[in-house]
């Protein structure tokens, strides 16, 4: 069993991250922002994936996501207070701050299926996702549709 650790701290680095994302799902209750330490941590069950990038099968491992270096955090599609709301991560991107003085500081967004999203007003790029043990059967795995 080889448990995923991957580190970003720089935006080109987010890609990776972002794929291995793609599909995961999060329980609003297993988020959490926690503003003094400028830390936003999440954990979620991501969809298993080869080292192609395709489906490794109908595994889901549980993983957590960490944020650090965050400002604020606006979520915008759903009710943080609805602790039992699942949310499908589609994507994790980065957007730089629109004054160049203010690099290396941005928004961090995971965008979710059915509009939902999360911007992370960040510091500075610094995302750790890790896996913190073995894979399931998954009960169901996304299909995707070319729009």
């Amino acid at each position: 069993m080889t448990l995923l650790k991957l580190i970003a701290l720089e935006a080109s680095d987010l890609t990776i991250i972002s794929a291995h994302l793609q599909d995961a799902v999060v329980k609003v209750g297993d988020m959490t922002f926690a503003k003094p330490a400028k830390r936003f941590a999440a954990l979620c069950n991501r969809l298993e994936r080869s080292a192609d990038g395709t489906l490794a099968g109908t595994e889901r491992r549980r993983t957590a996501l960490r944020i650090d270096r965050v400002r604020s955090v606006q979520v915008q599609g759903f009710a943080p207070s609805n602790k039992a709301t699942v949310l499908s991560i589609l994507a994790l991107s980065f957007a730089p701050a629109a004054e160049a003085e203010a690099a290396p500081a941005g928004t961090l967004t995971l965008v979710c299926a059915g509009g939902a999203t999360l911007k992370l007003d960040v510091e500075c790029v610094e995302v750790v996702l890790e896996d913190l043990g073995p894979a399931w059967q998954a009960g169901a795995v996304p299909h995707h549709t070319d729009d």
